[in-house]
């Protein structure tokens, strides 16, 4: 008997039988009783999950509606072709599946022999479906989400330092004043570039007031649309405004200019992210560029220290970007030096 087999009789996934075979979590009791109850009765000799040798990783990219992963240019394709290449020198191979909505359903249909182990790129995988990557019975590393809470492998950016980034260029360039442009759709990077925004102002003592918080879809239609609406009845602005990431700043930029201001004379912009259009808006904009190539490969590095060695686990890494001037924030402490 074969574990789909086992699966069918049991009427649950592949993967739910891994999971009562091994004693993890992610089911209830009474599904794992079953299962190891209709196991004995039929003799699986398969009692625990075994894997094939295979040199083949899963890519597992959750897509939800796509605003992120396919919305923000590059990001995401960099962070996958430098896995595609490490994987490459490595002499392995990629798979590449992109679960739309049901990741829960994705996950229990996956046939995980075929795998040494996954990269899951949960950009816009969120809390409640975190327990659902709990079902993967093989090694598996997150990218692009820290996954707050769960004890899973992870790599992606340092949000608060970033956003650290960003804010000090502001004050080093005189700005005290600033207006807080922030995605409207909730994600685990999202949040914590919130929670770093508020702090550091605090720490860098500038003046940020709530109703200088504009809520923004983050896609260039969008923002560009929603802030056009904004600025229709906002009497001023700050003098400087930080973006969630370059996407929503660029929308804004266009609104901006449409509404009379001139950037950066009259309004200061930094973004998130250095996406390629980041570098030939018009003004330029000043960004933070995050190290999208290192945080592929790391993923392929930290994926097989946890296949050759179970002590690699739980291990999270963040990576601090760099600040790239452009010409989208104005120096105030030279102009009234002249």
């Amino acid at each position: 008997m074969t574990i789909r087999e086992l699966a069918q009789l049991a009427n649950v996934s592949p993967a739910t039988v891994s999971i009562a075979l091994n004693g993890k979590k992610g089911i209830g009791e009474d599904t794992r009783k079953r299962i190891l109850k209709i196991a004995q009765q039929h003799n699986y000799s398969g009692a625990k999950y075994t894997q094939k040798k295979t040199k083949n990783v899963l890519v597992l990219k959750f897509w939800k509606g796509g605003m992120l992963v396919e919305e923000n240019q590059s990001f995401i394709s960099t962070i996958i072709d430098a896995i595609e290449g490490e994987l490459r020198s490595r002499r392995h191979g990629l798979t590449m599946l992109i679960s739309k909505e049901a990741l829960d359903k994705t996950i229990d249909e996956i046939n995980y022999n075929d795998y040494c182990g996954i990269i899951a790129i949960a950009t816009e995988i969120v809390g409640g479906m975190y327990r659902f990557l709990d079902k993967i019975p093989i090694p598996f590393v997150v990218v692009d989400n820290t996954v707050p809470n769960y004890k899973y492998n992870s790599i992606c950016v340092n949000n608060s330092e970033n956003v650290y980034l960003a804010l000090k260029c502001f004050k080093d360039n005189g700005h005290c004043d600033i207006g807080y442009l922030r995605s409207s759709i909730q994600t685990e990077n999202f949040n914590e570039r919130n929670e770093a925004f508020k702090k550091w102002v605090k720490v860098l003592e500038m003046n940020f007031e709530s109703e200088q918080e504009y809520l923004l879809k983050p896609t260039l239609v969008d923002s560009y649309k929603e802030f056009k609406q904004i600025l229709r009845i906002k009497d001023a602005m700050p003098s400087c405004l930080y973006a969630d990431n370059d996407t929503i700043a660029i929308g804004a930029m266009k609104a901006l200019r449409e509404a009379g201001y001139k950037i950066p004379d009259d309004i200061s912009i930094i973004g998130m992210d250095d996406i390629p259009f980041a570098s030939v808006s018009a003004p330029a904009l000043t960004t933070i560029r995050v190290q999208k190539e290192a945080i592929g490969v790391q993923a392929v590095k930290q994926l097989f220290w946890l296949i050759n060695n179970q002590e690699f686990q739980n291990m999270k890494v963040s990576v601090t970007g760099d600040l790239i001037y452009r010409h989208s924030v104005k120096n105030l402490i030279k102009e009234k030096a002249q």
